[in-house]
């Protein structure tokens, strides 16, 4: 990930960058904004009924989604729905795009400057804390106060994730599809189930209005590696060191090779531009009603949304010198 607001606030500035005609046939976009937590709202699944084993298997499920087969993910979901006669809902069609895909295309552009400075995308017992998730926390905060104008201690930002209905279709779409590709049964029904607890999640673990929980989560992170990661009742300035506004070269961790002097939000408006193309494109495709491999693999990259790279390069962390420079988090 980045966080969920993030994410949130990707999805609305991206409506504005889809053309007129696209926009078009997503008369519900505003409806279904929680689409764009993708392949994040594997780990949200019963969170509140989770243990430590529960909340593991959560997580390597979407894990897996993350790192692999997305171009074939993508087209096993929209050849189900051609098949089943679904692909002419607008639903199917926006949680695919703006949805799902476009969850993916930021994560790969912005997980590698992340991790370059704070650590691997999954807590790390060798690290003080889990640097990535709280970044990844500020981040969101920061984004709320600046792109939303809103105060993120106080705002009810549960509010912002609530979703109505999600169709049978949909639902028997995404069974089958994640099964065809991952292996992984009744994935449809996790995410129905998550896009409906995902308020609740929002309410419990980000919302802080007197900062309580940022207190409590504080105190527990040395035990419960990675709790500091929550709550939004935080100063949005401790971010700044690392949106490399100041454009220093910095090297993605997976292949040193691959270096650059992106900001933060280079990165993101990079990501919003190929964005806005990918859904553009994508719609054509599939009001045309049939969906053809070679359109889809064309269209969509096979890119690992935590390396930045080919899903089918190896995802091991090379470079680890900046971890142990993270300023103060908490």
């Amino acid at each position: 990930m980045p966080g969920p607001k993030t994410h949130d606030i990707f999805y609305k500035q991206l409506k504005r960058k889809i053309s007129p005609f696209t926009l078009s046939q997503f008369p519900n976009y505003d409806k279904y904004n929680t689409f764009v937590q993708g392949h994040d709202l594997l780990i949200y699944y019963n969170f509140n009924k989770l243990g430590k084993v529960k909340l593991k298997q959560n997580i390597a499920m979407s894990v897996l989604m993350q790192e692999n087969k997305f171009q074939e993910f993508v087209y096993t979901y929209l050849k189900c729905a051609e098949n089943s006669g679904a692909l002419e809902e607008e639903i199917i069609r926006l949680f695919i795009g703006a949805g799902y895909i476009m969850h993916h295309l930021l994560d790969a552009y912005i997980h590698p400057l992340i991790i370059y400075y704070t650590g691997d995308h999954t807590p790390d017992k060798n690290l003080k804390t889990w640097g990535h998730g709280c970044v990844e926390n500020l981040i969101d905060i920061y984004m709320m106060k600046y792109l939303e104008g809103k105060n993120p201690k106080t705002y009810k930002v549960y509010e912002d994730f609530k979703i109505k209905t999600i169709s049978s279709s949909l639902v028997e779409t995404l069974n089958e599809s994640i099964w065809k590709t991952y292996q992984i049964k009744q994935g449809g029904d996790m995410y129905k189930a998550a896009l409906y607890q995902l308020k609740t999640f929002m309410k419990w673990m980000k919302y802080d209005r007197f900062g309580i929980k940022k207190q409590i989560l504080n105190k527990i992170d040395p035990l419960v590696h990675g709790a500091a990661s929550f709550s939004y009742h935080r100063e949005e300035n401790l971010v700044l060191p690392f949106l490399n506004d100041r454009r220093e070269l910095w090297i993605n961790p997976y292949d040193p090779s691959n270096n650059s002097h992106a900001s933060f939000f280079d990165l993101y408006l990079n990501a919003l531009s190929k964005g806005a193309y990918i859904v553009d494109e994508l719609e054509k495709l599939c009001i045309k009603g049939k969906i053809h491999k070679d359109d889809i693999y064309h269209l969509i990259p096979d890119i690992n949304s935590v390396t930045g790279l080919s899903c089918k390069q190896d995802a091991k962390i090379l470079i680890k010198k900046e971890w142990n420079k993270m300023p103060t988090l908490f």
